[in-house]
């Protein structure tokens, strides 16, 4: 049976799940430690970026099965993070959203070295989202930094929101 993508790629593919998954599990996290000081409004975007992210890591299971390609879930790290200000959140934030626009690109031009037009193409595609992941990120940035981390502005902030 001809192979439609190599192992080197099929690794990296599984390997950007857990990137993706990384990325879920840091915006719940975030979400419940918002949550848990009262702001529910914040809270309920990053629980919305974490089902962002699952579908993000879906995309690529489908991609894998589609080619047939064996699946390795990578195990992903509890979150034992403290965070001081809303600065700190939105810089977390908009920095896992580098890294991740940063993994795909390597992925496509591991495809492109590999002449794989498939994952090319579907690199491509995710990293036209990254333009919406980082527009909200930055914008999430651009609010933290106006609170100048005052947590009773981020209140103001956080009721604003509806």
């Amino acid at each position: 049976m001809t192979k439609l993508i190599s192992d080197n790629l099929s690794y990296v593919l599984s390997e950007q799940i857990g990137h993706e998954k990384y990325n879920a599990n840091l915006y719940l996290f975030i979400g419940a430690f918002l949550k848990n000081k009262g702001f529910e409004h914040i809270a309920k975007f990053f629980e919305g970026q974490h089902d962002e992210e699952t579908s993000h890591a879906m995309m690529i299971y489908n991609l894998l099965t589609d080619l047939n390609a064996p699946v390795v879930i990578p195990e992903i790290p509890r979150f034992e993070i403290s965070f001081d200000s809303i600065i700190d959140i939105a810089n977390q934030y908009l920095n896992r959203e580098i890294l991740t626009t940063e993994s795909l690109n390597d992925i496509k031009k591991l495809a492109i070295d590999e002449d794989n037009p498939v994952v090319e193409e579907s690199m491509r595609e995710m990293i036209k989202l990254q333009q919406n992941e980082y527009a909200e990120a930055t914008d999430f940035l651009d609010k933290a930094e106006l609170t100048g981390g005052d947590w009773w502005k981020v209140m103001v902030w956080d009721m604003d929101i509806e």
